[in-house]
Parts: structure tokens; C-alpha cells; sequence
């Protein structure tokens, strides 16, 4: 079963919980960053202690639960958002989720001071990232979901779900920018999970988790150079436990002719796309792919897999907006696994978190609005890091 995605920045957002795509993080646009910002990879950050977390504080985030529609919702707000602006990223956000059990899937709204609703346009993305979790191909800490203004509602078969524990604790990035011609004033973003417990149904939902793989690594900058000519980049690494994909999507950019995921120790490739494109050559979308009938695509703790990105730039000067290759989806894993130790004072965990939580402060320095200070509330694979690498060709 294929469906096609976006092939911009949400090519795995518009998936989101469905494909599980923390994906991407929200990688911002080569248009609003200023290049010489570089963020942290694992070297870097060699000796290095994990930054403290900010502490949940009711100021910016609200959580609700409301039991009888088996609903948490995330208050975000309220911001104001003049007309025009280009962009407003909040400070990262520490927030808790206050029940057991699993998460089916989520949606999302914009809404005035008065509760009616606006239009997502002023949304550019949200991210729920688990601090105390770890990734499947990486100990970077873990992706739970990613949306924006074209991922409005998403939810998983019922007999599947993310598991969740009252206390887990979320960091939220949220940005928003206004291309509209009027002022919002005191706007919220509600963000809703869908959950069931273990006293709902006959049946426990299996245990499904999210896994991103980026060519580049786990950590550090996501874009590279697409010279004239065919270019690839790949990254290797292996999974923390051993399990079965049942859903797949991924992101690149145009020039993009082929992403690939392939088991390396056995030579087998897990799952291959190539990205539809317009007549004007331009990605318009990346086909995805579900296996939830035939039992998923099995991967194994003790193998390499490496995914790989492959452009055919057709121009006498490098693309534009270079290249980018990631995959995101869904993996069920056995209930009884036990998977490695989570490790705080990992090099990559440690600099993915700096690299997350200093982004605001980063982009704002480069030319993206920030919250001003006055204006803020007080407010089993890879144990230890693998012998992964990533290469262009």
C-alpha cells in the first residue's frame, strides 16, 4: 500500500503518528538559516555534560485530560501573532503526560483568545520530543511526533499503539509565523493525543515505537551539498533491538531520484522510493509504504543498515536548496524486550539536546524572532556509539 507525502519539509510530518515521524525534527528551510550557525555533533560535544532541562511551569503549556473522550491536550499559547510576521519560535517547553497507557494518534488546531478557531497557516511545525527516551538507531533522544499546517488529524489502529506512562515527560518545540494580512492576538495551539488504557477492550494494543534515520547522522546539520552530476550520502547504523517496520515514509529534496534503506549485513533492501516529481522536475511528493497485513519488515539488533539518499542534478551549478535524505516510521517491538540502558552522558545525546534546546535562542540570533526575555514566563544495537559513519560520493 503506497501513499504519497509532501515532499517538502512535512514529506514525513504529513505522515506524522501514523508513520511515527519524529522526523524530523523540524528541520527549518535553507532560507531561514543563516549558515554560518553549525550545530553540535557528537565530537563536539566530548566531555561535555547534558544541559540541564527546563521544568514544566503551567506558564505557556496547559495540560488537560479529559477521561470519558480518552483525550490529553496540550494548551500552547497564548502568543501574539501580528500580521506579516516571518517567524516566532517559542522556548523549548518542558511538559508532562498524565496518564498510562497508549497513544492512538493526535490532532491539531489553532484557536483565538475566545476559543474559535484560526487558520493553521499559522502554525510552522510542533515537535514532542522524550528526553528520558532513547532512539531506535541512535541514543539521541527520542521523536514522538512532528506536525504542522498540513498535518491536522492522524490516528493508528487501535490494536497498536505508543506506550505511555503518567509522568513521561515531553520537551515541545513550537514555531509559528503569520503570512496572513491580520493580527492574531492571544492565539493557542492545541495539540490532542488519542489514548486508551489498559482497562479499555478485551486486548492490549502491541507496543509500536518511532524510528528516524537520517543520512547524515543522528546529529548534527541535516543538509548537504548537491554538486552537478549524481551525488549519494548515506549513514550506518544498527538498531537498539531487534523488531518489524510496518510503516515507512521519508524526505528529500528536488534532484532527489532514489531513497533506500538496506540491510547491509545481508545485502537485502528493507524498503526502496523514488520521489514523484513535477514536469518541472520539482519533488511533489514521497511515496510511503504500510506493511501492518503481512506482519512487517523484519530488522535485527545484530545487523547494519545504512540508508542512503541518491540526486541527479541536471544543472551546471549546485542545487539550490541542497539535499537532505531521511525515513521515518513506525516499528512493533515485543512487549518483553528490554532494550539498552539510557545513557545521559552519551556524546550524540548530549549534543542533540544542546543542539535542541539552543535553537531558539540560535535562530533568533541569526534573524529569527524569539520570545524576548520580558516577554518570557518564568518560565540494541548502538549501546555506545557504533562504528557508524556518513559519506558523499
Amino acid at each position: 500500500m503506497n501513499r504519497s507525502s509532501t515532499g517538502r519539509m512535512y514529506g514525513l510530518g504529513a505522515l506524522a503518528l501514523l508513520l511515527w515521524t519524529p522526523p524530523l525534527q523540524a528541520q527549518e528551510s535553507m532560507d531561514m538559516r543563516d549558515q554560518t550557525y553549525r550545530q553540535l555533533t557528537a565530537a563536539d560535544a566530548a566531555g561535555l555534560d547534558a544541559p540541564e532541562l527546563p521544568a514544566p511551569d503551567g506558564e505557556v503549556v496547559t495540560v488537560r485530560t479529559l477521561v470519558d473522550e480518552r483525550l490529553v491536550e496540550f494548551d500552547i499559547g497564548p502568543v501574539d501573532l501580528p500580521a506579516g510576521m516571518d517567524h516566532l519560535r517559542l522556548p523549548i517547553q518542558m511538559a508532562e503526560f498524565p496518564v498510562d497507557g497508549w497513544i492512538h494518534g493526535f490532532e491539531i488546531e489553532m484557536v483565538d483568545e475566545d476559543g474559535n478557531e484560526i487558520p493553521l497557516d499559522l502554525l510552522h511545525h510542533v515537535n514532542f520530543i522524550d528526553p528520558d527516551k532513547r532512539e531506535l538507531f541512535s541514543s539521541i533522544a527520542r521523536r514522538i511526533m512532528a506536525a504542522g499546517r498540513e498535518t491536522v488529524r492522524e490516528r493508528f489502529p487501535d490494536l497498536i499503539g505508543y506506550p505511555i506512562s503518567d509522568g513521561d515527560r515531553m520537551l515541545i518545540s513550537t514555531m509559528f509565523a503569520n503570512p496572513l494580512g491580520r493580527d492574531y492576538s492571544g492565539s493557542h495551539l492545541i495539540v490532542r493525543f488519542f489514548y486508551s488504557t489498559e482497562s479499555d477492550g478485551m486486548f492490549q494494543p502491541r507496543d509500536v515505537f518511532p524510528f528516524y534515520l537520517d543520512v547524515m547522522g543522528p546529529v548534527g546539520g541535516k543538509d548537504f551539498p548537491v554538486t552537478p552530476g549524481k551525488t549519494v550520502q548515506y549513514w550506518e547504523g544498527q538498531p537498539a533491538v531487534d523488531g518489524r517496520i510496518l510503516a515507512i515514509g521519508g524526505h528529500v529534496h528536488d534532484h532527489a531520484s532514489k531513497l533506500t534503506l538496506v540491510d547491509m549485513t545481508t545485502g537485502k533492501t528493507v524498503w526502496e522510493t523514488e520521489p514523484a516529481v513535477s514536469a518541472e522536475g520539482r519533488v511533489t511528493g514521497v511515496p510511503s509504504g504500510t506493511f501492518f497485513w503481512t506482519l512487517g519488515r523484519r530488522i535485527f539488533a545484530d545487523h547494519t543498515y545504512r540508508i542512503s539518499a541518491e540526486y541527479d542534478n541536471p544543472l551546471d551549478v549546485p542545487a539550490p536548496d541542497g539535499g537532505m535524505g531521511a525515513i521515518g516510521g513506525v516499528v512493533w517491538v515485543g512487549k518483553n524486550t528490554v532494550w539498552p540502558e539510557f545513557d545521559r552522558g552519551d556524546d550524540s545525546y548530549v549534543a542533540d539536546l544542546i543542539n535542541t534546546l539552543e535553537a531558539p535562542a540560535n535562530l533568533h540570533s541569526h534573524g529569527t524572532q524569539d520570545m524576548s526575555a520580558e516577554d518570557e514566563p518564568d518560565m540494541e544495537g548502538m549501546p555506545a556509539e557504533a562504528e557508524n559513519g556518513d559519506h558523499t560520493h
